[in-house]
């Protein structure tokens, strides 16, 4: 008989039920019971775990086992600090930047209307140009008209006027189909060649940028504010026990959620197996496991990795492989 085989079907008729399984976890949470400000958290965050928490689901949501005896808000890792933003051309995750290029401002050259922008109403992360030439920040689902430009060899861009109502993310669609994009001006020449082809308009630019980032430079879009709560005034981020979100004072000092790095975790389990066959030949063990680990495939079990620990062979004896999965 080859018990090669008659191995494998053993351990295909065990279904390896022995060898539990765990889902591979992205994130693991520390709360940390020290009332601290959002930016003091952050720092303690980086320096004892990875960063402040970020939460990309409601599943990630719902792993925030808060203490009992925590009641208030917690500081997650969410903020939209105005000093990026607020009447400046910065360099920061939330700064303004352009659609063309998708990076911030190079001259750092900015025309905004006294007083803009402002974020009002909260959700404010598009620019038009007024027709006076001066910049104010709008939500992007507005419709309006917008500009392209095309950029020629002589490097100056020539600006194009489309009188059809769009948001902005279908007049960025339309630019970039039939020009170069919406657009971009970084000194007073550019704004001025484009604030004469638009009066008496306002008209979409291709500046813009992403409302509220995660401390830990994270791409995730996922938001879970409670309604009604959020007044503008403030730039951080804290989670309520129902694990809704709501802007606190920056200096607000509450007890905060970190992140840790993925941790890899093992699982040993003893399988007895009744069989003449080596199984310290490592062509025997390769075999075993590369047939197990496409049957577990099969069955959905993909984050994990399977190896064999055996241990020294005994007189009159039976072996006893260790099958170990790390996760």
């Amino acid at each position: 008989m080859d018990w090669t085989v008659l191995l494998i079907s053993v351990f295909f008729g065990l279904g390896l039920t022995s060898c539990s399984h765990a889902a591979l976890v992205p994130r693991e949470y520390h709360h940390v019971n020290l009332p601290m400000k959002w930016t003091d958290a952050q720092h303690y965050c980086r320096l004892k775990h990875t960063d402040l928490a970020t939460i990309e689901s409601m599943e990630d949501a719902s792993r925030l086992n808060r203490p009992s005896s925590i009641s208030s808000w917690i500081w997650i890792g969410l903020t939209d600090d105005p000093k990026s933003w607020k009447g400046i051309m910065g360099n920061d995750a939330n700064s303004w930047r352009w659609s063309a290029t998708g990076g911030t401002s190079i001259t750092g050259y900015q025309n905004w209307q006294p007083g803009q922008p402002d974020d009002y109403n909260y959700d404010q992360a598009c620019v038009i140009m007024q027709s006076n030439g001066r910049w104010n920040d709008i939500d992007c689902l507005t419709r309006l008209y917008f500009v392209c430009y095309d950029q020629h060899l002589t490097d100056q861009k020539v600006y194009t006027l489309i009188k059809t109502h769009l948001t902005w993310t279908d007049a960025q669609t339309y630019c970039r189909t039939h020009h170069t994009d919406l657009a971009m001006m970084e000194n007073d020449e550019e704004n001025s060649r484009l604030s004469s082809v638009i009066p008496p308009y306002n008209v979409w630019t291709g500046l813009y940028r992403v409302l509220w980032r995660w401390s830990d430079k994270s791409s995730s879009s996922f938001r879970n504010w409670q309604s009604g709560k959020m007044d503008g005034n403030n730039y951080c981020a804290a989670e309520n026990s129902q694990h809704q979100w709501n802007d606190l004072h920056c200096n607000t000092e509450l007890t905060f959620w970190c992140h840790g790095a993925l941790k890899v975790k093992m699982t040993v389990v003893r399988v007895k197996i009744q069989t003449n066959a080596d199984l310290s030949n490592p062509a025997t063990n390769t075999q075993i496991l590369q047939q197990l680990a496409a049957a577990q495939k099969d069955q959905g079990w993909t984050d994990f990795k399977l190896g064999w620990k055996i241990p020294p062979r005994k007189q009159e004896k039976l072996t006893e492989p260790q099958c170990i999965l790390n996760l």
